[in-house]
């Protein structure tokens, strides 16, 4: 089915994120417009700093640091930590309009978030995924590759690993609605019920300079809940593609947009995106769940590829 960005119910933004200053300016200067109001709990060590950021845009309604959490949340905090977002959504708006999950690292760089909202309206569902779409640091780059910060990164990194990995970013803002405070590896909270994956692609930008990748990788080690970059290696960050699902690497180009993140196929300046839909049984859900553990316990170089 075709979808035009519609004019859709409010959309709010919850981003539960930790440092990625770096890239955090250029991801709020394309995601923060689309919303009504941002919600943001923040784990990051230099959080004045995400304040200055996060205080040119207006629509920045509630912020909170990880050390202000209640006590009944574990340190470092989980995914099930949005429940504090989610509460403060519900409390300033009822249970009304349709609920992001965003990322420090992702932009709706190719398509608006209310194309992905049409698509949740379409179909009548409770929330929709997208196709996580993760850019790296290519061999091809290695040797002469410098992070100009002065420049957009989707200028300076190129490629990507497709089909992109199916996730959950949007949820019908309703009653019912609760996340297990420390649940970690779900993003979404519990009570949802028609839940359908699309081909809506998501721009992930993991992976920024090899002293960031390090950084990142001791960060979560130290944390202990989740895995980042083990494919790496002491003498190179730069691979041919992602591994994991990744099937093949493409690079794009500044001005090419991703009108199809399943298959990697591109549309410049597509105003009538195709957006394949497919519904998520109760089955599908807990074969993940099942997959998602035995990668956390034998496999845990993927988690940051599975847990983006």
């Amino acid at each position: 089915m075709i979808y035009n960005s519609p004019v859709a119910p409010d959309l709010f933004g919850m981003l539960m994120m930790k440092d990625d200053h770096d890239v955090l300016e250029e991801v709020l200067d394309c995601n923060a417009r689309h919303f009504k109001a941002l919600f943001v709990l923040d784990g990051s060590d230099d959080y004045q700093r995400t304040q200055r950021i996060l205080s040119r845009y207006p629509n920045v309604e509630f912020y909170l640091r990880d050390a202000q959490l209640d006590s009944h949340f574990v340190r470092p905090p989980r995914d099930g930590a949005r429940q504090v977002l989610l509460e403060a959504i519900q409390s300033r708006y009822g249970t009304s309009g349709i609920i992001f999950i965003l990322h420090s690292d992702e932009m709706f760089y190719d398509l608006p978030p209310g194309v992905l909202a049409a698509v949740l309206m379409e179909h009548n569902l409770d929330a929709v995924g997208v196709s996580n779409v993760g850019f790296f640091l290519h061999t091809s780059m290695e040797g002469h590759y410098y992070r100009d910060p002065a420049r957009p990164i989707v200028e300076q990194i190129e490629y990507a690993g497709f089909p992109g990995f199916p996730e959950i970013r949007a949820f019908r803002n309703q009653p019912g609605l609760t996340y297990q405070p420390n649940e970690h590896g779900k993003v979404e909270p519990h009570g949802l019920t028609r839940v359908a994956h699309t081909s809506f692609p998501l721009r992930h930008y993991l992976y920024r300079t090899e002293e960031q990748m390090r950084r990142n990788a001791l960060d979560r080690s130290t944390r202990g809940w989740q895995g980042y970059g083990q494919w790496m290696t002491e003498q190179s960050c730069y691979v041919d593609k992602l591994p994991g699902d990744t099937k093949f690497s493409q690079r794009i180009a500044p001005e090419e947009r991703l009108a199809n993140g399943r298959d990697g196929t591109l549309a410049s300046g597509s105003s009538e995106p195709l957006i394949r839909v497919k519904m998520l049984h109760e089955k599908d859900s807990i074969v993940r769940r099942i997959t998602r553990k035995i990668v956390r316990r034998f496999f845990p170089q993927f988690l940051d590829i599975i847990d983006t």
